[in-house]
């Protein structure tokens, strides 16, 4: 019953210990990250001591990974989703339950009391949540989408702040693509209560995304190395066919 649950809902137990095999992951992605792409990193001096949710807008596939090589080991980030992911299947959802880290969440096969269940361990161990709080890709690179509400009701329930993040430049990848990761202040949500106080610090997060944000889009690439790999190697087909339809490429 344990292991078929498993397969059908993902890992259930997120660690935050720095495990050797959590170390072997990072330092595999640090030198990845760090030999396709040029990130550069601003903020990082606003990171505070966990507890904390870190909410991050979300362009590609490769943003955790792109987050996880520009942050300190510890304590690690426990990631909220990929939603709707099956972790029994696929080769990038075999390596993400394997090195664990990960909170899964399936309208239709995971109940959100444990999904909160989920969540509080990771804070009560002294832990970092990282959500993609819009919920899927977004390809305006000036534009943050419509929050879901998993991100502020999970930082309030637990009293702990939020640190805002934006990912700039994944939108379209290649070799040597510059990349920017900013870190804004930590949001405080202790004594928001209620639907008024959810609404109150979302629009706060939003703003404070919003303003660390390029002023312009990115003109559309030309032919680029690796471009056509890299972009897409972590995306998904749905992703790349709103990519497509929205910006024609």
């Amino acid at each position: 019953m344990t292991q078929r649950r498993a397969a059908r809902t993902g890992p259930r137990e997120p660690g935050v210990d720095d495990s050797p095999r959590y170390r072997v992951m990072r330092l595999g992605t640090r030198a990845v990250v760090h030999s396709l792409f040029r990130v550069r990193v601003e903020g990082l001096e606003h990171w505070p001591a966990a507890p904390f949710c870190l909410v991050a807008n979300h362009h590609n596939g490769w943003d955790p990974l792109i987050v996880i090589a520009v942050t300190p080991a510890r304590p690690r980030i426990t990631w909220f989703g990929p939603r709707e992911a099956d972790f029994a299947r696929g080769f990038k959802n075999r390596v993400m339950a394997f090195f664990g880290g990960v909170i899964p969440f399936h309208p239709a096969r995971t109940t959100l009391t444990s999904a909160t269940r989920a969540v509080r361990r990771v804070f009560d161990a002294g832990g970092v949540l990282g959500i993609f709080a819009e919920g899927r890709n977004g390809f305006r690179e000036t534009e943050i989408q419509r929050f879901e509400e998993g991100a502020v009701t999970f930082a309030t329930m637990a009293g702990v702040p939020i640190v805002p993040c934006v990912i700039s430049g994944t939108t379209h990848l290649w070799l040597g693509k510059r990349l920017v990761v900013r870190f804004g202040k930590p949001i405080p949500s202790q004594g928001l209560r209620g639907a008024a106080g959810r609404t109150q610090l979302t629009e706060q997060v939003r703003a404070a995304m919003q303003a660390m944000l390029p002023g312009a889009e990115p003109p559309p690439p030309g032919r680029r190395p690796l471009g056509s790999i890299l972009t897409d190697l972590l995306n998904g087909p749905d992703d790349v066919r709103r990519r497509v339809k929205e910006r024609g490429r």
